[in-house]
């Protein structure tokens, strides 16, 4: 039964692995991954080289120079921009893998095909839940294999010991995120009696959660929520917005991401102040159990003897 579990896993990694769709999605992360580290490092390198210019100007000039400004701040936050890929490209990355998991099967009426194996039920949902861990992770483990490189290759960006631990610490809370959209892909494709919406309820929830949650507990508007430094704006002295940043704040989760994000890369503001009622991580560790809990639900509901949408 372990065997038939672990083949049904590995196949359907495979499966979905092989859709047009993911591979660009995965390429596209892989590339802002990229971006992200090189516009982090330009953005340090140029005000390096003004304060460079600047005191050799006043040096000259016969005044004091100030303490260099990069030197106050963590290489980490090169990675900043990695935030907001993360929440946007790699979120949406894994809701597309969640759905295809199970989507692939029910169109090609692969699921009767199953249904007479000796896989059962929860054989079935153990085997997509960790055919969608993997693929989480390995994006996960991809886009970290880039930042190591650029943290190995680009000058003046060295790390000690707690700068690596920290950076693993971002990755891990990226890949928990991921996992969170992908699992609710996951039931969402098993539930649903068409394809459409078995991907519109986790889409829908990625706008939420991306968007519309944030600009009720944080005032960020839109435009705002793409800047992983706007998005840490404090909270306006508004009873409204103290008030939903306390209540809504544990199940907005992309808040909880980006502000243990900044946390670990070093650019959270030093009087930045968490108003919602729980901390970010137990938000996003509750969602997590909340989600893996509801995506094998649904997947042991599945009828194994028909499986197409229609059917």
């Amino acid at each position: 039964m372990r065997g038939a579990t672990q083949i049904l896993a590995l196949q359907s990694a495979s499966f979905v692995l092989r859709e047009r769709i993911v591979a660009v999605l995965v390429g596209l992360f892989v590339a802002l991954v990229l971006l992200s580290s090189w516009l982090g490092w330009s953005a340090t390198a140029t005000v390096n080289g003004i304060y460079i210019r600047s005191a050799a100007f006043l040096q000259a000039s016969g005044q004091p120079v100030p303490p260099n400004p990069v030197l106050d701040i963590s290489p980490l936050s090169l990675m900043r921009n990695m935030v907001v890929y993360v929440a946007l490209i790699g979120a949406l990355a894994a809701i597309v893998i969640g759905n295809q998991l199970v989507a692939l099967d029910r169109k090609s009426g692969v699921i009767p095909l199953i249904g007479v194996r000796p896989v059962p039920p929860h054989g079935y949902a153990l085997a997509k839940i960790a055919a969608l861990g993997g693929l989480v992770i390995g994006l996960t483990a991809l886009s970290a294999l880039v930042s190591v490189a650029t943290f190995a290759i680009l000058p003046q960006t060295t790390l000690d010991g707690a700068g690596w631990a920290r950076l693993a610490g971002f990755f891990g809370l990226s890949a928990i995120y991921m996992m969170i959209l992908g699992l609710v892909a996951l039931a969402s494709a098993a539930f649903a009696r068409a394809e459409g919406v078995g991907l519109l309820v986790p889409v829908t929830l990625w706008l939420t959660l991306t968007f519309i949650l944030p600009a009720l507990t944080s005032n960020i508007l839109p435009t705002a929520a793409l800047n992983p430094i706007s998005a840490l704006a404090p909270l306006p002295e508004s009873p409204f917005f103290q008030w939903a940043g306390w209540a809504l704040g544990p199940v907005s989760l992309a808040d909880a991401y980006k502000i243990d994000s900044a946390r670990l890369l070093g650019f959270l503001p030093q009087d930045y102040a968490v108003r919602a009622m729980v901390p970010p991580l137990v938000s996003l560790l509750t969602a997590l159990v909340l989600a893996a809990v509801w995506a094998t639900h649904a997947l042991t509901r599945i009828d194994l003897t028909k499986g197409d949408y229609d059917a």
